[in-house]
């Protein structure tokens, strides 16, 4: 193993950071004397994230002191549990370090190396003037997860797909400021509403963004999280089980889910499952961050888990690379959408609904507080259809005390006018107008 990790050390100082398009620069990544844990679905950026901070680093430090490995590299298979402690031993033993800085040590999906809490948490605790950067593809990586582990050491970031805004920069789409805001009436919109509708079906991954052969790529990413994040991760057994019930998951997003339902769709087809093992696989679906959950909002935890969870997938492309598509899915895919870039904001997500069946897509809440009532409805042209989803926001904006609210279309603008009884308001928006601007 020594001559391997010499030899892959010594391929990494002699080779050139690869192109990249830079992305949001994560600035606390060693602003404090911390573990910086950056955390994605499988390429969602991490790799190229660090290679922009490496590219960062290298115009202050000297390159000899800045070393990254990626633990999915198959020059290091078979892996037997010790490469970080043979990392640190052939680097010192082998390689010129400047002394007056820091070692500034990447480490690339560590979650493939068994207990390595011990030995960041060893480096990180010995003071060796070290700087520790990992990436992982597991939520386990999060900060509420290692806390027990790595006991307040870590500082720790996601990573997800492109956001609109930046599809468009990597399509060399710039729309300025003082354009946004009448983007809908100018030239802009056509090619604008052309980009969107790529972003809607493919997603947001930066190398499928590029590609010309989308699906091929976006199917492999599937089986790589399928068979690499998941199943080989928590060794599970019976595989065509879980394929089916991944791929019944995949289909449902932005829908209300039932284990209930889904246990007896299983049983139909043949397998005979339990309702906790469908829990327990869909935690461990969570786990490689491949979806996410939102409760209903209540006061009580009671209420929160007795109803169901709604499921929301990390990347449309994902799950239109593997699922059958009807015409419904568009307003299916439009409220993943929005829920990604709520995501991505870092927003505290719910769903509402009353006990008379009134219903809201999102509601955000901050510092125990609902801040925020967003309804998606893909086309609002039928006059039955807009006046349910007003009804149901009116409701939530009555019982929140809110005066606004918001109804997220493909390509819809307006106001609801105010009444003498009603001084409250209801805004309508182009989703991908508002991803712009948020």
């Amino acid at each position: 193993m020594n001559g391997k990790m010499k030899y892959i050390l010594a391929d990494w100082f002699e080779r050139s950071i690869p192109d990249y398009i830079p992305r949001k620069s994560y600035t606390t990544i060693f602003k404090e004397d911390m573990i910086f844990s950056l955390v994605g679905v499988r390429r969602a950026g991490k790799t190229f994230s660090f290679y922009q901070n490496i590219n960062e680093l290298q115009k202050t430090i000297p390159s000899k002191n800045i070393l990254y490995l990626n633990f999915e590299d198959d020059r290091l298979y078979p892996m037997q549990g010790n490469e970080l402690q043979i990392l640190q031993d052939t680097y010192l033993q082998n390689f010129n370090q400047d002394s007056s800085f820091p070692i500034y040590l990447f480490l690339d999906e560590i979650q493939n190396i068994k207990n390595w809490e011990r030995t960041v948490r060893r480096i990180y605790d010995t003071k060796q003037n070290v700087k520790i950067a990992i990436t992982g593809s597991s939520s386990k990586l999060l900060s509420s997860e290692i806390a027990s582990s790595l006991r307040g050491r870590t500082i720790s970031k996601i990573i997800y797909p492109l956001s609109f805004n930046e599809f468009l920069g990597f399509k060399n789409f710039k729309v300025k400021n003082d354009e946004l805001s009448n983007i809908e009436y100018s030239p802009q919109k056509n090619k604008m509403l052309k980009f969107f509708n790529e972003y809607m079906e493919n997603g947001g991954f930066p190398k499928v963004v590029l590609a010309e052969h989308k699906i091929e790529i976006l199917r492999e990413y599937y089986k790589a999280i399928f068979f690499r994040d998941i199943i080989e991760r928590n060794e599970i057994r019976n595989i065509k089980l879980f394929e089916n019930f991944m791929k019944l998951v995949t289909q449902s997003i932005s829908n209300r889910f039932s284990y209930g339902k889904a246990k007896n769709t299983l049983n139909s087809i043949g397998f005979k499952v339990s309702k906790t093992t469908l829990i327990e696989y869909l935690t461990m679906m969570e786990s490689a961050l491949f979806i996410h959950e939102v409760h209903v909002f209540s006061y009580t935890v009671k209420d929160q888990l007795q109803y169901p969870r709604k499921i929301y997938i990390i990347d449309n492309g994902l799950r239109n690379a593997v699922c059958f598509r009807f015409s419904d899915d568009l307003g299916l895919l439009l409220e993943n959408l929005v829920f990604l870039a709520l995501l991505q904001k870092e927003e505290e997500i719910f769903y509402w609904q009353d006990n008379n069946g009134h219903e809201v897509d999102f509601l955000i809440r901050n510092m125990n507080k609902v801040v925020k009532l967003i309804q998606v409805c893909y086309d609002v042209s039928d006059s039955k259809t807009r006046k349910r989803e007003e009804r149901a926001l009116y409701k939530a904006m009555d019982m929140f005390n809110l005066k606004t609210g918001l109804i997220l279309t493909y390509d819809y603008s307006d106001k609801s006018d105010k009444t003498e009884c009603r001084e409250k308001q209801i805004e309508y928006k182009p989703v991908w107008k508002w991803m712009l601007e948020i």
